[in-house]
């Protein structure tokens, strides 16, 4: 029976290195980070820019934010929301996200601390079949419409 037991956790092992192997990192994914900056402009709809750093190589992208659905309010007024970001650049090519936001509220009144997960769910020109995701964060100001913000993450070409 022991030498059973052995070759069952043996062979457990040797497959989860196998799998462990093939699970690295996809060759075509890059990481990526920046700094962006939106202003409600709608109710739900915030448009700014952002600076996308992919490969050392920074790009300026306009960037709208749209609120999908009425947030949730927590006991501790904490709000989450399913959001989507839109990111063009000056080639025309663009990146789009699905979004759980989390704003957590601070001592000022109206500001809030923003946390993203944002997920790439595609995008047009050279992302056209792009994929990833991001870790977005920063601050969200109610009362004035601003946010400012910083990401950072991985894009894929999932094609």
């Amino acid at each position: 029976m022991n030498k059973i037991f052995k070759y069952a956790i043996t062979s457990v092992l040797c497959g989860l290195l196998l799998f462990t192997g093939a699970a690295q990192a996809n060759p075509d994914c890059s990481k990526l980070s920046g700094t962006g900056q939106t202003a409600a402009v709608a109710p739900g709809v915030f448009e700014g820019t952002a600076a996308v750093k992919i490969n050392g190589q920074t790009q300026n992208a306009a960037v709208t934010t749209y609120l999908l659905g009425a947030p949730t309010t927590a006991e501790d007024g904490t709000l989450k929301a399913t959001t989507s970001h839109t990111f063009v650049f000056a080639d025309g090519s663009s990146l789009t996200t699905l979004d759980r936001a989390v704003l957590s509220p601070t001592e000022t009144p109206g500001l809030y601390n923003l946390n993203t997960q944002a997920t790439i769910t595609g995008g047009t020109g050279i992302y056209a079949n792009a994929c990833g995701s991001l870790n977005i964060h920063g601050t969200i100001n109610l009362i004035t419409g601003q946010v400012d913000w910083r990401f950072t993450g991985r894009i894929c070409d999932c094609g």
